[in-house]
């Protein structure tokens, strides 16, 4: 199963612009299984008359608690821009082959206990009939789907926008996105929600509500985190599902459209993101906030913005620990656009953005990233108090970026600039700081480490322009050789012993977080590898006298795994699972297992011979 794009054509497709433009992309996507609609799931009908302001204005419906779906023998098609709002316990599922017109928002409040499920599709198919509705059609709401609260699940949904218009704010997905409000409704004495507010924009900035943010966008602080996650276990999760800004075909004209549509917003807490496909114009991957984790994710970016893009206008509050790894990047256009965006001397590379947030960002860990065509450049960053997308401290200052790795970058090609001018590997910190901003508030990228392969050679400081003057606004630039060769498409490890063979899948492990299995059967030697979160590593390690003992009290019909965490984060958020099979799977918590020196330790007893 998986995602895949299938392409006849050569490698010199993708450095001409009027090819690599209209190139008709053929998506395939091979799903596992899922399981039935519930039966006491309620058919959403087409008739329009479900929906208010029928007759004029925004079309939007509630759906309550409950269990909804969305037929595949329905027209979901009302010739105009249609919003549905979720409210806590709301589960909304699309019959396989179900074509929704619509959007699934809520920003008014926070809700609990969402689940969006299906092989259907959610088309951001028609502009507001009314711009500037709080919660529907304001600036922070005009989004496919964009939801504020926790337990919040998404899974084998595709996202496609044919809005030919290529309307404002065509962003995928968002949830608790960390530059927008609650909205309020009806406005308050402040008006509408408008993105310009922090766009070119610097404090005093207006009071509006936070969500889950620390801060409100004044900087007062939230003190309001009902139904905010708090851990990666009540944080959104996504998981085979596709973003793709597609087509419009009909059988009179055989159009290929590509709409305006920008990726995945992932900005709130300890979330995660795995097995997806997106392939979009603008920004694909927006990991802007603290804990989340994106894993083997394939992404097709057109002709402008970062595949991975570190952010601009995020509140004040630490975006600490997040990691994206095994990022499969098939197509890489945006040369085409980096001579004239952003105004920097890098243009677009795979890597980083114009960053202006007052959010200070620290270990980040971007691994494994596989670039297989044309592509301009490896990194492009800079932490800029002027960009044009922002929101500063109130004593006008922007975050630092520390400790960040960006590592194990392969790139099948040499660069490729498209005769631009300015596109290069660019790093630098804010220039011109002010006199209060200091520590953290500098404005400096420092402790970044950086290692890539460029079709067979290393990936090294000589690529990279660091403007001589503001050398000292990056410092320690460490760069590295690769560590591992390219792993394969899936993200489980296997551990094999002479008796039995089991796979083991991390899931919901903060960054910098190793876990290790070792089966100890008795009397045999066991093969050690680590996840994907670390670079893999094989030892061998022989049963010992102690181990001995302790596995002979294995049943002769299990296999005894000893289960190794480290990790420097509080083991009460730190989670594990062991899964053979589909349908024997073990689960436990650090803060459950033995404390030893390097971290936390356990045996768990599996099922042999599967």
């Amino acid at each position: 199963t998986g995602q895949f794009s299938v392409e006849f054509a050569s490698s010199d497709i993708w450095k001409d612009l009027q090819r690599a433009q209209n190139f008709d992309a053929l998506m395939l996507f091979v799903n596992p299984p899922m399981d039935p609609i519930p039966s006491d799931a309620v058919l959403i009908e087409e008739d329009i008359t479900q929906f208010d302001n029928v007759g004029g204005g925004q079309l939007a419906r509630t759906l309550g608690a409950g269990k909804y779906y969305f037929s595949a023998a329905q027209t979901y098609d009302w010739g105009q821009d249609v919003v549905y709002h979720v409210m806590d316990d709301t589960e909304v599922y699309f019959e396989q082959n179900s074509y929704v017109k619509a959007r699934i928002i809520q920003t008014k409040q926070k809700v609990n206990n969402i689940l969006i499920r299906g092989y259907g599709v959610l088309d951001n198919a028609y502009s507001p009939t009314e711009y500037d509705i709080p919660g529907e059609s304001d600036d922070g709401s005009r989004q496919a789907i964009h939801i504020l609260g926790k337990n919040i699940e998404i899974s084998g949904l595709s996202i496609v926008n044919t809005l030919k218009e290529c309307g404002e704010f065509g962003y995928a997905l968002n949830i608790n996105a960390n530059w927008a409000p609650v909205a309020v409704s009806p406005a308050d004495s402040l008006g509408v929600f408008e993105a310009g507010e922090l766009q070119n924009g610097n404090p005093p900035y207006k009071a509006r509500p936070a969500h889950c943010q620390d801060f409100n966008m004044d900087d007062t602080p939230n003190t309001d985190f009902t139904n905010c996650p708090t851990s990666q276990n009540d944080g959104a999760k996504w998981d085979d599902f596709w973003i793709v800004s597609l087509l419009v075909m009909t059988l009179q004209e055989l159009i290929i459209f590509v709409a305006f549509l920008t990726g995945v917003k992932m900005v709130s807490m300890l979330e995660s993101m795995v097995r997806s496909l997106i392939r979009v114009v603008d920004d694909a991957l927006k990991p802007w906030d603290s804990g989340a984790h994106y894993e083997r994710i394939t992404v097709w970016q057109l002709g402008l913005g970062w595949p991975i893009n570190l952010g601009w206008w995020g509140w004040t509050q630490d975006d600490v620990g997040t990691s994206v790894e095994n990022v499969y990047l098939i197509h890489n256009q945006n040369w085409m656009t980096s001579n004239d965006w952003p105004t920097t001397n890098s243009g677009q590379c795979v890597v980083g953005g114009v960053y202006g947030s007052s959010s200070v960002k620290s270990n980040y860990r971007i691994h494994n990233i596989f670039v297989e065509t044309a592509c301009s450049c490896a990194v492009g960053l800079e932490i800029n108090k002027a960009a044009f997308s922002r929101h500063l401290t109130p004593n006008g200052c922007v975050g630092s970026i520390k400790n960040m790795s960006i590592t194990n970058m392969f790139f099948d090609e040499e660069f490729f600039t498209g005769g631009a001018t300015r596109t290069n590997n660019f790093l630098r910190g804010e220039r011109n700081p002010g006199s209060l901003c200091t520590g953290d508030f500098e404005g400096k990228i420092s402790d970044l480490t950086i290692s890539g392969d460029v079709n067979g050679r290393a990936l090294s400081r000589s690529d990279f322009i660091v403007p001589r003057k503001f050398v000292g606004t990056v410092p320690n630039l460490v760069f590295e050789n690769v560590t591992v060769d390219p792993p394969s498409t899936t993200t489980s490890t296997s551990t094999t012993s002479t008796t039995s063979s089991t796979t083991t899948t991390t899931t919901e492990l903060p960054p910098t977080t190793t876990i290790t299995t070792t089966e100890l059967p008795p009397t045999t030697t066991a093969t050690t590898t680590t996840s994907t979160t670390t670079p893999i590593t094989t030892t061998t390690t022989t049963t010992t006298t102690s181990t001995s003992t302790t596995s002979s009290s294995t049943p002769s019909n299990k296999v005894r795994v000893k289960i190794v965490i480290e990790t420097p984060y509080d083991p009460t958020k730190v989670s594990w699972k062991v899964k053979i099979g589909s349908t024997n799977i073990v689960t436990g918590r650090a803060s459950t297992m033995t404390s030893t020196n390097s971290g936390y330790e356990t045996f768990v007893d599996l099922d042999a011979g599967i």
